[in-house]
């Protein structure tokens, strides 16, 4: 997911905050985080399949 605002956040295994812009890349470590402030992008629902077809 990416980010929709700027972000501050520690990824793992470092010890220095990051600050993520718009459009970065979001680390899975970050994402409830993120997500909780409204941070994220809107997750896009699948595409509906086209493989189910009626015969009449």
């Amino acid at each position: 997911m990416k980010f929709i605002k700027p972000f501050r956040g520690v990824k793992a295994g470092e010890i220095y905050p990051t600050e993520f812009k718009p459009g970065d890349t979001c680390p899975d470590e970050l994402a409830g985080a993120a997500e909780a402030l409204g941070a994220l992008e809107e997750a896009k629902p699948a595409p509906k399949s086209k493989t189910e077809k009626t015969e009449g």
